[in-house]
C-alpha cells in the first residue's frame, strides 16, 4: 500500500475516533488483512499483525493510543469495509455509596415496599451524567423538558456559552430551579478537588470554579444511575447493540437489574464496521472481562465445525449455566425503571419467598431455563402466575403478570429465554414487577423455596482447540494494554 496515497477510510475514521476518545476511555483499534488459515477453518478469522500508534494526550487523562494494520487494501469509496475493525474498551463504575448492606437489613424472604415513582411532569431537581461526546446545549435540550423551570436560552445566555467549563463524558450534573424567575443553579463535579457552581439567568452565565462541596460529592456517590450499564456505556458512546450482547453473554452469572450498585470494571474486545471513517454497525463481541465484588468473568467467542459458536470460559468451558439470573429482559427501560427505585425500604409488610423485580407495565418476562408448564392462571396474592417445572425437581414462579404468552399452555415445554408472560399489577402489589420464586421440589406440593438457583452448569468436554487458546491469549493482552491505560470510572 502506498502510504503517502492516503489512508484507508475506516482506518482514518477510527485514528480520529481514537484520539477524541482518549479523555475518556482507553480505546485499541485492530485491523489486519492477513488472517490464521488454521483459524479459517474453525470458522473464525483471527488478527495476526499490528502497527501500533500514539494516539494523542490530552489535558485531564493519560494516553490514547490505536493499533492499526501496517498493509490492508483500500475500500471504494462509500463502500462498507471489508472486515471489521477490532475494537477495544475499558470502563468501570464506583459503588453506589449508602447501599453497601452496612446498614439495617430486612430478614431474609421479607417483601420490600418500594419507593413510589416521581410524580409525572417537570421536577425541581434533575441529577444526570453527561454523554459521550454531549455539549452543554445537548445537555440542556436534553432535560430542558423535565426541569419545571426550563433552562433560560436569552441571547445574554447564549453569548456566554463558552465560559461554561468543558462537559466531560460521565460526569455529574445536578440542575436545580431557583425561586420563581426561571434561574437556573448547576453543580457540575469532574473530581472532588474540581467541581464548579453555574447560575444561568435570564441576564447571562455566572461560573465559580471550587473544590467540590462534601454534600454533594457524596450525594454524586449515591447517584442509583449508577447502577444502570448504560450510564457507563452512554458517557464512552458505545454502541447499544453491543451493551445488549454483554448483557446476554453474561446473563447466567450476572444480575444486571440488581448487582450494579456494588461497582465493576468491565473491558470488551469487539467488531465494528466503517463506511467512509464512520461507524456504519457494530459486530459481535470477541472477547470481555467483567469485574464485579470479588467475581473476575472472562469469556471468549470461539466457532469451528465440531463445536459450533459459542462463548466459553479461559478453560474452554462453554458459557451455559442451567438457569438465567433474572427473568425480566435486560433493556435501557428495564434498567431505567429498576434505578428510579434502587433505596426501596421504606417498610416491610410479611414475610414470603423469592425475589421482586420492579420493571414498566408489559416488559417481558422470561423462563429462566428450559422447562415445562405446570401451572399458569391465577393465585390469589400473586395474581397471575406461571409456574415452570425444571428437570423433573426444580419449580420456578412467576407473579403479578398482566398477561400470558399467546402459545403458552399447561404441559408445553418452554426454552430458556422464551418469553412467558409479561409485568403486570395482578394480585397484592403496590407496583408493576414480577415476583420470582425458584423452589426445590421436595415431595410437599409447594416446594422448598430457596434464595437462588444452585450454580449447576451443563458439564460439556472443554475445548481441546490450540486456536482457541492461542485467541486467548490474544485477547488477554489486549485486556492488559487496555486496562495499563487510563479509562472511565464513574464517582
Amino acid at each position: 500500500m502506498d502510504h503517502d496515497a492516503g489512508r484507508h477510510p475506516a482506518q482514518s475514521g477510527v485514528r480520529e475516533r481514537g484520539i477524541k476518545r482518549v479523555a475518556s476511555f482507553c480505546r485499541l483499534a485492530l485491523k489486519s488483512d492477513m488472517t490464521d488459515p488454521a483459524a479459517h477453518d474453525e470458522g473464525r478469522a483471527r488478527p495476526l499483525s499490528y502497527r501500533a500508534f500514539i494516539g494523542s494526550l490530552l489535558a485531564v487523562f493519560a494516553a490514547g493510543f490505536a493499533l492499526q494494520a501496517d498493509s490492508a487494501e483500500p475500500a471504494q469509496s462509500g463502500r462498507l469495509s471489508p472486515q471489521p475493525l477490532i475494537e477495544v474498551v475499558t470502563f468501570g463504575v464506583a459503588p453506589v455509596s449508602g447501599v453497601d448492606g452496612s446498614g439495617p437489613r430486612p430478614e431474609p424472604g421479607d417483601v420490600l415496599y418500594r419507593a413510589a415513582p416521581p410524580a409525572p411532569g417537570p421536577q425541581t431537581e434533575i441529577e444526570t451524567r453527561a454523554l459521550f461526546g454531549e455539549t452543554w446545549t445537548g445537555l440542556f435540550q436534553r432535560v430542558a423538558g423535565k426541569l419545571n423551570a426550563g433552562v433560560p436560552a436569552s441571547a445574554a445566555v447564549t453569548r456566554r456559552m463558552g465560559l461554561l467549563p468543558a462537559l466531560e463524558p460521565g460526569k455529574y450534573v445536578r440542575l436545580r430551579s431557583v425561586g420563581s424567575g426561571g434561574a437556573v443553579e448547576i453543580d457540575y463535579i469532574v473530581r472532588p478537588e474540581e467541581a464548579y457552581s453555574i447560575t444561568l439567568a435570564a441576564d447571562g452565565i455566572q461560573v465559580r470554579p471550587r473544590a467540590s462541596d462534601p454534600r454533594v460529592t457524596e450525594k454524586m456517590r449515591a447517584d442509583p444511575a449508577k447502577a444502570s450499564l448504560f450510564t457507563a456505556t452512554d458517557a464512552i458512546g458505545l454502541p447499544e447493540k453491543i451493551v445488549l450482547q454483554l448483557a446476554e453473554i453474561f446473563a447466567d452469572d450476572v444480575d444486571f437489574h440488581r448487582e450494579l450498585h456494588h461497582g465493576y470494571r468491565c473491558t470488551l474486545v469487539y467488531e465494528v464496521f466503517y463506511r467512509e471513517g464512520h461507524i456504519d454497525r457494530p459486530g459481535r463481541i470477541l472477547a470481555a472481562e467483567f469485574v464485579i465484588r470479588s467475581r473476575r468473568l472472562q469469556v471468549f467467542y470461539f466457532g469451528d465445525a465440531r463445536t459450533g459458536d459459542g462463548y466459553y470460559t479461559e478453560t474452554g468451558k462453554r458459557m451455559k449455566k442451567t438457569f438465567r439470573r433474572s427473568p425480566v429482559e435486560f433493556s435501557r427501560v428495564t434498567s431505567e425503571y429498576t434505578l428510579a427505585r434502587f433505596h426501596p425500604v421504606l417498610g416491610l409488610w410479611r414475610a414470603h419467598r423469592g425475589i421482586d423485580y420492579a420493571a414498566p407495565l408489559g416488559s417481558k418476562v422470561m423462563a429462566t431455563a428450559e422447562g415445562v408448564v405446570e401451572f399458569m392462571g391465577d393465585r390469589r396474592e400473586l395474581g397471575n402466575v406461571v409456574i415452570l417445572r425444571h428437570y423433573g425437581r426444580f419449580l420456578t414462579y412467576y407473579g403479578h403478570l398482566s398477561a400470558f404468552a399467546s402459545d403458552l399452555a399447561v404441559g408445553r415445554k418452554v426454552e430458556k429465554g422464551q418469553v412467558i408472560g409479561f409485568v403486570g399489577m395482578t394480585g397484592l402489589t403496590t407496583g408493576p414487577h414480577v415476583h420470582y420464586e425458584f423452589r426445590v421440589d421436595n415431595g410437599s406440593g409447594a416446594g422448598l423455596g430457596i434464595p437462588i438457583p444452585p450454580p449447576e452448569v451443563l458439564e460439556e468436554p472443554p475445548l481441546q482447540s490450540e486456536a482457541f487458546f492461542r485467541a486467548v491469549q490474544t485477547y488477554r493482552d489486549n485486556f492488559q494494554a487496555a486496562q495499563k491505560a487510563h479509562f472511565v470510572v464513574l464517582d
